[in-house]
């Protein structure tokens, strides 16, 4: 969509704003508003949170645009035993303080409600509209977080919010902005909401395809068995159903890394002989971290040690994360919170294996059964041993994985051409916004100006 611009622009003398049309101004919010915080009812005191007629909110209501049911209800006694005060439909409310990315976040209420002490109530007067007045601060976010710390946790206040600098057209041009950007971005939206659920829609094919592969494997004219596993089914009759513990390369093949008292000398200097642990796993970056014992000590801890063909999988924290490390850029060893597999290569190919438990639905089911013994405690060898897995014939393992590499690949193409199209249309959108809201577009002759005329 092209829009011009309009004939001539000022200075503005705002710093959020820059250059704006010459028939504009520019005020501050406490001119054109009236502002007020609400209050919590005791929560001690159940009785004024039961039964409760009064809508109430707090400041995660702030997440969503347009606020269309309460966060609560309190009752009339809970009103009058507190500082919460009515707000008007239609009005604004924003997060003074909260959890995150709450601070700063603005909503419309399109219900009388009342609210917490760390929401603002914005009530516009005359001068400008409710909704270009949303768009305006929504644009703004970060610059209103600014205002307080950023993203530290201090919170904002109402002599802060009364000070936000706002530019003012006139009261048309502020209906047909608002109404021209209400239309646009819900056309954006509808587009953003439609490539999410491809996103979700291939990753869940991406996962059945996985699955199907490693269980039934890639010859839909292959012989079938009962596996003798109630949740697994049927796979091909020449495939073995085995347990990990007899895949392993040697007797420590499945080593939990040393407990946390054998590592308490760690030097924080390059030695040339490095911990690793949860963050090289999970990202798969083993030049992360600065955990360094000396050659004394990894002689001491050999037993530990990791090298290429290994698989590392996470046992506490984020459980389960699996990685087959290809290269290691110094000699080193695992982490207490690290537990290392070494694959008997004549049984299983490690990339395949890998696979198996970085990416297969059923294994996944098998360690979230177990996580459920192990939050505390994490998962430890024998949880790793006893996991199921399918084993092909090792003549087969290298087409099964080409399969599985090729049809991974091609889902994570599409995912990856998804995500840039998300990407783009929430850069438009927020181009959008800050043209129209600042005046470097004139959208008062686009079709969204109907609302005007109505």
């Amino acid at each position: 969509m092209s829009l011009p611009r309009y004939p001539e622009y000022k200075d503005s003398d705002v710093v959020w704003l820059g250059e704006v049309p010459t028939h504009w101004t520019c005020t501050n919010l406490k001119w054109i508003s009236k502002r007020y915080s609400g209050g919590t009812p005791d929560k001690a005191r159940p009785e004024f949170w039961t039964d409760g007629t009064i809508p109430w909110l707090n400041s995660g209501a702030v997440n969503t645009p347009k606020i269309v049911e309460p966060s609560a209800y309190i009752t009339k006694e809970a009103f009058e035993n507190s500082s919460a005060k009515w707000i008007p439909a239609g009005a604004l409310v924003m997060a003074l303080a909260g959890q995150g990315k709450t601070k700063g976040m603005t909503a419309q209420v399109l219900f009388e409600t009342t609210c917490n002490q760390s929401m603002a109530a914005i009530i516009p007067t005359s001068k400008i509209d409710a909704r270009y007045l949303f768009w305006w601060l929504t644009q703004n976010y970060q610059n209103v977080r600014n205002m307080a710390g950023g993203d530290l946790r201090d919170g904002l206040n109402l002599e802060l919010v009364g000070s936000i600098p706002c530019p003012l057209p006139t009261s048309d041009e502020q209906i047909s902005i608002a109404t021209f950007l209400d239309r646009e971005t819900e056309k954006i939206d509808k587009l953003i909401t439609e490539q999410e659920k491809l996103l979700t829609l291939l990753a869940e094919k991406r996962q059945a395809t996985v699955s199907h592969a490693v269980t039934h494997g890639i010859n839909p004219n292959a012989p079938m068995k009962n596996s003798g596993v109630t949740w697994l089914g049927e796979v091909p009759a020449h495939w073995r159903v085995l347990r990990v513990k007899y895949l392993v390369a040697c007797r420590d093949g499945i080593q939990m890394g040393p407990f946390g008292g054998m590592l308490l000398d760690l030097l924080s200097d390059e030695s040339g002989y490095k911990v690793y642990g949860q963050e090289n796993t999970i990202s798969g970056n083993f030049l992360l971290g600065n955990r360094w014992i000396s050659e004394e000590r990894f002689d001491e801890l050999e037993r530990y040690q990791l090298r290429a063909g290994d698989l590392v999988v996470t046992r506490k924290g984020s459980l389960g994360n699996a990685r087959l490390i290809s290269q290691l850029p110094y000699p080193g060893i695992a982490d207490s919170d690290t537990i290392r597999i070494r694959i008997d290569e004549n049984t299983i190919l490690p990339e395949l294996f890998a696979l198996l438990l970085h990416e297969c639905e059923y294994v996944a089911n098998q360690i979230a059964a177990t996580k459920r013994g192990a939050i505390l405690s994490g998962l430890n060898s024998e949880n790793i041993a006893n996991l199921v897995v399918t084993c092909p014939p090792i003549s087969e393992q290298r087409d099964l994985l080409n399969f599985l590499v090729a049809r991974m690949e091609y889902f994570d193409n599409c995912a990856e051409q998804c995500n840039k199209g998300i990407a783009l249309l929430k850069e438009r959108r927020s181009a959008l916004i800050v043209a129209a809201v600042t005046g470097k577009i004139d959208v008062r002759e686009s079709p969204s100006s109907l609302r005007a005329a109505a």
